[in-house]
């Protein structure tokens, strides 16, 4: 039985996150080429959807982990980013910023919450999270390969059809074949200022957002910076395809061994290991060396797959069970959107004034010192005979 609901929770993973590959790989190639955006206003319409983003995830996150049917919470959300897909077909210039508010609200929520349920239920039930989240490193990148050769065919609309479809079929697995195991106890809603009176929430989003915020905003310029110094675009644009894709592959391979021989091991640890592989990776960009950069770029599956599995039981660890979702949100919100106010600014200047290689060192340099830093500052907790957390 417990195999059955094991290979559903799988299936629905990788689904989803084929899903995000179309919704957001997708996103801003479509608002370019199709809708007729510039740059700039490409631009604009990223930024407005992160900051509806950043301020509905801890509203919807909140609502979910008060609410006893999560299940309907999720089928709800799913049922809208349906409607959001096939909303994509029909926008233009004058209900773009209407689309970038909605897709913030609905679209950039969608991974995280199903994220918190599908760990929530695998908690549960005493399953092991890594080994459901693999499958939907595969669907990413299995999605993304597909999606580029209907591109090329049948265009985009192709791609949008197939992920309103997927998204649907989610739904339907989520409505026939999981159950809703929640207590029946209704808990208050989760407001932020509750996360906020946690000092170990606090410090964990604080080191998230200077460690991990600067690793996800330096990434937007890694196609570019391989036509640089390949001086090929097309050379580039093998390489950067074949490098996501191997990189895939490897996340995939990584939580299999994260889950089967590291589970038991200390979620801080292992955290701050996944902080020191990124620095690595950031480091090897620098180089400039087409070997070094791609291998580099391989890195980030390693650490991924270590990050993720280590930060949801290190959240655990750290803070009452009410607060593990809220936590996680706004962790993973500013690591994701909210680092995208701040950074990509600020190092596409000293892109431009110093190049590439100055930019990835400024990279590397702040992800390291402030992994130096959270080892001390990130609390451990202690376990004792009698199960009681104490928190140092």
């Amino acid at each position: 039985m417990k195999d059955k609901i094991k290979f559903y929770y799988s299936l629905s993973t990788f689904i989803n996150y084929g899903v995000m590959s179309i919704v957001t790989t997708f996103y801003v190639p479509y608002l370019n080429q199709v809708v007729g955006l510039s740059l700039s206003e490409v631009g604009k319409v990223v930024s407005i959807g992160a900051l509806f983003a950043i301020i509905s995830q801890q509203i919807l996150v909140g609502k979910f982990s008060a609410i006893h049917n999560k299940k309907k919470f999720v089928m709800i959300h799913l049922s809208a980013l349906v409607c959001m897909i096939l909303f994509l077909m029909f926008i233009n210039k004058s209900i773009i910023y209407l689309y970038a508010i909605l897709y913030g609200i609905i679209v950039q929520t969608s991974s995280t919450i199903y994220e918190v349920y599908v760990e929530g239920m695998c908690s549960k039930q005493k399953m092991e999270y890594s080994q459901i989240r693999k499958w939907g490193s595969i669907g990413f990148g299995c999605i993304v390969l597909l999606s580029g050769t209907m591109i090329l065919k049948y265009g985009f609309k192709s791609i949008h059809i197939l992920g309103a479809i997927m998204t649907a079929l989610i739904v339907f697995i989520i409505a026939s074949k999981f159950k809703n195991i929640d207590s029946k106890e209704q808990r208050n809603e989760l407001k932020l200022k509750d996360i906020l009176k946690n000092k170990n929430s606090i410090i964990l989003a604080i080191s998230n957002v200077l460690i991990i915020g600067t690793y996800t905003a330096i990434e937007f310029a890694y196609s570019t910076y391989l036509i640089q110094i390949t001086g090929n675009a097309d050379l580039a644009n093998s390489i950067y395809s074949k490098s996501i894709f191997s990189r895939v592959v490897l996340e995939f391979l990584s939580f299999m061994f994260v889950g089967k021989f590291l589970n038991h091991k200390d979620p801080k640890k292992y955290l701050i290991i996944a902080f020191f592989i990124a620095a690595t990776r950031i480091l090897l960009f620098s180089t400039s060396n087409v070997i070094l950069v791609v291998l580099g770029d391989q890195l980030h599956g390693v650490m991924y797959a270590c990050y993720l599995t280590f930060l949801f039981k290190y959240i655990r660890n750290v803070v009452d069970d009410n607060l593990v979702a809220g936590t996680y949100s706004l962790v993973n919100v500013l690591g994701s959107a909210g680092a995208n106010f701040i950074y990509p600014q600020m190092f596409s200047a000293i892109q431009v004034k110093f190049g590439y290689s100055i930019m990835y060192l400024v990279g590397f340099f702040i992800i390291f010192m402030f992994t130096l830093i959270s080892i001390k500052m990130l609390p451990k907790e202690k376990v004792y005979d009698n199960n009681t957390k104490v928190v140092v």
